[in-house]
């Protein structure tokens, strides 16, 4: 028990099992936001990626457009998931408005249903609708490829927001083909990893190498609304020119999940509301929900799903191009006095672009 809320822990500091997402509502009385999903997929199947596993949670926040903040975690909640068969499992509250249904065994199960009850410290009671798996299941992501492009991105130079055009590659997955008479409605995590080597330490040091990972770099998922399959789908696009991400292997766990007809318009209407919704402070608001307040009429805001999920490991480096990309982090440690370098030149555990361990994941390829 206690290596896996060790792993809870880690897991949510370093990427989290659901999406940041906050809302704005025309009410100045604070709503409960509901963030969460379960899987086909549980967390001993997710180590299987490879992966660091993941343990189903459940985020909850308290949010009002009056007081132009971001929302309040919500503590001392009492927080169950419940099946048509009338078992109930107990989500454990981990911290910061988080709580987890530590239980590695667990996965949803084709042909159940499932709800969620939420019962908060002022006697408010809430419930999701009944949600099961959807009738197509996930196929397994057959092939990772990528196409060399050059893009024009916005870029600050000189606290000025500017146009450029830069190097990169656009990744693309093939999507299956399908008879179904219904669309199949996906969604697509990216959560990446990648080593840095600090340039200045000794080659033996114990912070010369590093394994790093945001949660804020290709956070954005991609959803499609797929008739028939067959084409390639274009996932995400990774700037290759001074990405020191990609200088040695850059890794991507690309989760795919098929999602319900009314999930998949619910995420789709929150991007269209903001695009930017995953870092701005005001996000989309007003969405359709399948969360009701049992004793009174106070709202509530999100979605609580049920999908299904498979995924797969991706790796890429500089040397996978047709073009050399040269790796300019020593000059940029270097100079006369009195010039300080950077942090990340002496350790590779002060590194800025993301959170780094020098302990190698156990799933890292040799």
């Amino acid at each position: 028990m206690v290596r896996h809320a060790r792993l809870i822990l880690v897991y949510f500091f370093l990427v989290g099992c659901v999406d940041p997402i906050e809302f704005v509502v025309n009410n100045n009385e604070p709503h409960l936001v509901v963030e969460g999903y379960i899987s086909d997929k549980s967390y001993n199947e997710t180590l299987l990626y490879p992966s660091d596993g993941r343990y189903f949670t459940i985020k909850l926040s308290l949010t009002s457009d009056v007081t132009n903040v971001r929302s309040v975690p919500v503590s001392g909640a009492s927080v169950d998931l419940i099946d048509d068969l009338g078992a109930q499992r107990d989500y454990v509250e981990t911290g910061n408005g988080m709580y987890a249904l530590v239980d590695p065994d667990f996965r949803a199960v084709a042909g159940r249903k499932y709800k969620l009850k939420i019962s908060l410290a002022g006697d408010d009671v809430y419930e999701s609708a009944w949600e099961s798996l959807p009738g197509i299941a996930a196929d397994p992501i057959s092939e990772i490829d990528f196409d060399e492009v050059e893009k024009q991105v916005y870029k600050y130079q000189a606290d000025e927001k500017i146009i450029q055009t830069v190097k990169g590659i656009t990744g693309f997955i093939q999507l299956p083909e399908h008879n179904s008479e219904e669309p199949v409605y996906y969604r697509w995590d990216l959560i990446p990893h990648w080593i840095f080597i600090a340039p200045l330490p000794p080659a033996f040091s114990p912070t010369k190498k590093c394994w790093a990972t945001s949660p804020f770099y290709l956070s954005d998922y991609v959803l499609q609304e797929d008739y028939r399959g067959g084409y390639r789908k274009m996932l995400f696009f990774v700037e290759t020119d001074q990405n020191e991400r990609i200088y040695e292997d850059f890794s991507l766990l690309i989760r795919q999940k098929v999602l319900s007809r009314e999930y998949y318009f619910f995420l789709k209407e929150m991007q269209e509301q903001n695009p930017d919704a995953l870092r701005s402070d005001k996000p989309p608001f007003n969405l359709q929900t399948n969360l009701t307040a049992l004793e009174n009429k106070k709202k509530v805001i999100g979605y609580f799903a049920v999908v299904s999920e498979k995924a797969r490991r991706w790796y890429f480096n500089r040397w996978d191009l047709s073009y050399p990309v040269a790796d300019k982090l020593l000059s940029s440690c270097k100079g006369p006095p009195p010039f300080v370098p950077p942090p990340g030149c002496m350790s590779c555990l002060e590194y800025t672009n993301g959170v780094a361990s020098n302990t190698e994941p156990a799933w890292w390829r040799e």
